[in-house]
């Protein structure tokens, strides 16, 4: 049982203690596939392979992986993937292969409220830390609508985002794909190629709302104060069907929601333009006096010349809520807001959301409001 409780701690226990629950789908249980595709790379074909011929092929992928210059480059990738090798020598001297779905998650929930005593499960595939997370599902609308007349009352800043996969991470899209490496770099070629489009814009985060309303890559998040818009975008992805989705509930404090034209908003807005060498400097007066520090400040005062010459490092740190100006039909039918994230420590790290209250994750098993630049952003993505 080693190799299976080494799968468990791995690859579902240290999700649960990043989030307070994971979500253990069909695939999970088998690794065969997920096997196949990491060493296309490494011309190892076991997938025509006989089971009884299998052990000795997965044994020798082993020695390949401990030889191969970019496993050994990325030790975590290497543990994780030896993990998996493992952990389908498991199953196949079981003998279990699809057929034993019920059969190897009966194994794996065992296993795994044995090892971990504060764990609990719910539906058979949601295990969670009742200390950290409440899970709620719903079945209907109803259930909505009374989860949130309970929640809510009394109180109006709540904000809500809905995700088509429970497994998806709040996180801004330039943040994924190593975009925020060239952040700096499709933050001005966007303009350059649609210059029209940004011409009656201000301020890096009114450009910021354009680049994200046309798909480009950047540091906003969307959210909204509807919770029937999330539940929309919670279940109107068809590929995503067979996972279950979540609408996620946010209670932020108040001193965390900003206007757009809050002097912290273009403190935050303008890293998209800086340079990527920029860091979190603690100390107030060396971070001003600092050469990013400076570039930073110029960068802020092209939009807001009475800027005082004077950035509070912990301001970086920060992620904001910010209520936009409603000048485009979609942010106007979706009451829409956004995450507004800074950085930790350096530039292409992104800040937590530590500043706002996530008030309940609500889970849902899934089953236009976009009315248009589309193919330019679609080429600097590519390009970056």
């Amino acid at each position: 049982m080693e190799r299976l409780q080494a799968y468990i701690t791995t690859f579902f226990y240290k999700e649960i203690k990043e989030k307070g629950f994971c979500y253990i789908a069909d695939k999970d249980l088998f690794v065969f596939d997920e096997l196949i595709d990491i060493v296309s790379t490494y011309d190892v074909d076991f997938k025509e392979s006989k089971i009884t011929e299998r052990k000795k092929t997965l044994k020798n992928l082993i020695e390949v992986v401990n030889n191969a210059e970019s496993f050994n480059k990325n030790p975590e990738l290497k543990e994780h993937f030896i993990v998996l090798v493992e952990y389908q020598m498991f199953l196949d001297e079981k003998g279990f292969d699809n057929r034993y779905k019920r059969k190897v998650r009966e194994l794996i929930t065992k296993e795994f409220l044995k090892l971990f005593k504060d764990i609990k499960v719910i539906r058979d595939r949601y295990f969670y830390n009742p200390n950290k997370v409440e899970i709620n599902f719903i079945d209907n609308l109803n259930n909505l609508i009374t989860y949130l007349q309970k929640e809510t009352k009394n109180n109006s800043d709540f904000f809500y985002r809905g995700h088509s996969n429970i497994d998806w991470a709040l996180l801004p899209s330039i943040y994924r794909n190593n975009w925020v490496n060239n952040e700096h770099k499709m933050f001005r070629e966007i303009i350059l190629r649609n210059s029209d489009e940004f011409a009656s814009t201000n301020s890096a985060f009114e450009k910021l709302t354009i680049m994200q309303h046309y798909g480009l890559p950047t540091r906003l998040l969307d959210i909204t104060k509807n919770p029937l818009v999330a539940l929309y975008f919670a279940c109107n992805d068809s590929s995503q069907k067979d996972v279950p989705g979540e609408l996620i509930v946010f209670n932020p404090e108040s001193k965390s929601i900003k206007f757009y034209d809050s002097d912290t908003v273009s403190i935050l807005s303008n890293l998209s333009k800086a340079e990527r060498n920029l860091k979190l400097i603690p100390n107030k007066a060396s971070f001003n006096s600092d050469t990013s520090g400076l570039k930073l400040l110029h960068l802020i005062k092209e939009e807001k010349p009475y800027f005082e010459p004077e950035i509070v490092p912990t301001d970086l740190e920060k992620t904001l809520v910010v209520r936009p100006i409603n000048n485009n039909e979609r942010i106007k039918r979706q009451l829409g807001y956004f995450f507004l994230f800074g950085f930790k420590q350096e530039i292409t790290k992104p800040a937590d959301i530590n500043s706002l209250l996530i008030k309940n994750g609500i889970r849902l098993s899934p089953d236009t409001l976009f009315p248009e630049i589309d193919k330019g952003t679609e080429y600097i993505k590519s390009k970056y």
